[in-house]
């Protein structure tokens, strides 16, 4: 298992501001502020040249859909987004209209700003419609994935819910079509946390975050650890193997009765693995034990996850946390399922009150746990302190076979943005080993002085390679201007459009192109495929002249869409890529 470390906000702003946003390939130079260019999509008050939503209330989500690609450029996007209060909303980039597509009856509290002393004074909540994603074959059956708490109770608690709608060609929603996939019950009171960022990574797998759903005022207390009352213990659920309160949970959709299945390597199976290895076979049967832990659990230990990226290519999972002492918030992301640490630890494992857990072996004994008890260790944040209300937005990778003008240019190659909520976003280098932080960058303050982000809630890259935000703008009062903005690179850093690979130097005789790969070296050879979890799906002996075709490996196999990766080892050594199977 990796040697987590964290990289404190100091040792990140030592770094030169550019040293990590210059490319030496094809001629091309540092970036500059002229480079980029912003666009208000849409808003509520119509400014600065964007569409006009007045009625726009508490946007929390959006997918965006990019459509006809004529020459490396796409005509338009087009954007599906979420409010709050149920609403469900299209902006069609082509008449560039936003129109309501349904609603969703949903359990929502609106924050009261008029009446000091009155409960809800000065406090909303994370209730209502929090989550929305596209499938990825959205353009063929037309399936929308939300997460919302529905009105409906469940006694006193709330319920929180995912649900696939379908929506008809003219963008409407037919909630006749609903089907839930997964319905969890949710804490007594009406506050936050109830998750709902959700996405989808190039094998089809739906990620989903869901924060702890409790009370928690006050961590070293009760209201954090109650062995008598789930409403006020976070054991309840972010530290409960059995609950999909406080992490995240991975599966994979399809047309099944049950509407999905269970992708390989959670975090059952995974540390099932990891304790077998250490001996612990009467931990790792527990592991095993889906009575103690829910086979959709992927991580566990959040408090406030409101937010989720997956890288495109390596399925590294990242987000921000926003923990009780914003001092302690913190940014994670990760290869492998984790146990991040809440309740009992905070940002870089500092305890949560006065209990005496080693971060190493914590155990949750309450009653109220109906999972292990014996955790994994707690991985610390990743980057820890760098700004209150942490919001994760996406890795990018520069896909060289691309053909798009306005693409974000390979400078953004393996960079993770993050912002805060209440403002700034930067630009995190990473280490590919070790997953640890190089350097940084803010992005919002000089390199990109076009960007104009007003409460940043998310951000994503489109298939045109455009950056997406979505500004929630404001508090639950949404006094403000909240919209979509659309990020495009305008520079000359142009690489050329891959058609094929035939390299590893001059003396390689390998021609990978998107369709096939082909091995005119002498000699027997090696070639395996590989998943992005390391499993080796196909494996071949051949000799001068073979040629392996992916679009009939992936028939043979059964192989889902996908990114993998083809590995030749001959006797000149290793040839190495990723290719892509859809």
């Amino acid at each position: 298992m990796r040697t987590w470390k964290t990289l404190p906000l100091a040792a990140l702003a030592a770094i030169p501001a550019l040293a990590q946003l210059t490319y030496n390939g094809n001629g091309c130079g540092a970036l500059n502020s002229a480079d980029f260019q912003t666009t208000e999509v849409f808003n509520k008050n119509g400014s600065a040249g964007a569409v006009a939503d007045s009625g726009l209330s508490e946007p929390t989500r959006m997918d965006v859909r990019v459509v006809n690609n004529k020459d490396g450029v796409y005509d338009h996007s087009d954007i599906y987004f979420v409010e709050r209060f149920g609403n469900v909303k299209y902006y069609d980039g082509t008449a560039r209209k936003v129109s309501l597509m349904g609603k969703i009856s949903v359990h929502a509290k609106k924050e009261d700003v008029t009446t000091p002393g009155k409960s809800d004074y000065g406090r909303g909540d994370d209730n209502g419609l929090m989550g929305m994603a596209l499938h990825p074959d959205f353009a063929i059956n037309r399936w929308m994935y939300f997460w919302y708490s529905p009105e409906k109770m469940l006694g006193l608690n709330r319920l929180l819910r995912l649900s696939r709608i379908t929506a008809r060609p003219d963008n409407t929603l037919d909630m006749g079509t609903e089907k839930v996939l997964i319905e969890i019950i949710g804490s007594k009171t009406d506050w936050w946390h109830s998750g709902g960022p959700m996405t989808f990574d190039a094998y089809g797998d739906l990620w989903v975050a869901v924060g702890n759903n409790s009370q928690d005022l006050n961590p070293g207390s009760l209201n954090v650890m109650s062995h008598t009352d789930s409403t006020a213990s976070s054991e309840w659920g972010s530290s409960n193997t059995h609950s999909l309160r406080g992490g995240f949970f991975r599966i994979h959709p399809d047309s099944s009765a049950k509407g999905y299945s269970i992708p390989r390597g959670n975090f059952g199976e995974y540390w099932a693995d990891h304790f077998e290895k250490m001996g612990r076979k009467d931990l790792a049967a527990q592991y095993r034990d889906t009575s103690k832990v829910l086979p959709e659990v992927y991580v566990k230990g959040e408090r406030s996850n409101f937010s989720v990226a997956v890288h495109p290519t390596k399925r590294w999972l990242a987000w921000g946390t926003v923990n009780f002492a914003s001092v302690y918030d913190e940014f994670n992301i990760t290869d492998h399922p984790i146990f991040s640490g809440y309740p009992y630890f905070e940002g870089n494992n500092v305890r949560t009150g006065s209990h005496t857990l080693d971060p190493l072996a914590p155990k949750n004994t309450s009653p109220l746990n109906s999972g292990v008890q014996e955790l994994p260790p707690a991985i610390p944040g990743t980057i820890n302190n760098l700004v209150n209300i942490s919001i994760s937005g996406p890795i990018y990778h520069f896909d060289p076979s691309l053909n798009s003008v306005t693409k974000f240019p390979p400078h953004f190659d393996n960079k993770w943005l993050v912002a805060g909520f209440s403002g700034g976003m930067w630009a995190i280098t990473l280490d590919t080993n070790s997953l640890q932080p190089i350097d940084t960058l803010e992005v919002d303050n000089g390199l990109f002085n076009s960007f104009k982000i007003r409460n940043h809630v998310m951000s994503m890259y489109g298939k045109d390679g455009a950056l997406y935000i979505l500004n929630y703008s404001g508090g639950y009062n949404n006094a403000s201007n909240p919209g979509a903005m659309r990020v495009i690179y305008k520079g000359s850093c142009h690489v050329p459009v891959s058609t094929g690979i035939p390299v590893i130097d001059a003396n390689r005789k390998i021609v990978l192109s998107p369709s096939t790969l082909k091995v005119d070296e002498p000699g027997t050879h090696q070639f395996d495929l590989y998943d992005l979890s390391g499993h080796r799906v196909f494996m071949a002996i051949g000799s001068e002249g073979a040629e392996y075709r992916f679009a009939e490996l992936s028939r043979r196999k059964a192989l889902p869409p996908g990114i993998y990766m083809v590995r030749v080892r001959t006797a000149q050594g290793l040839f190495a890529h990723r290719i892509s199977l859809f």
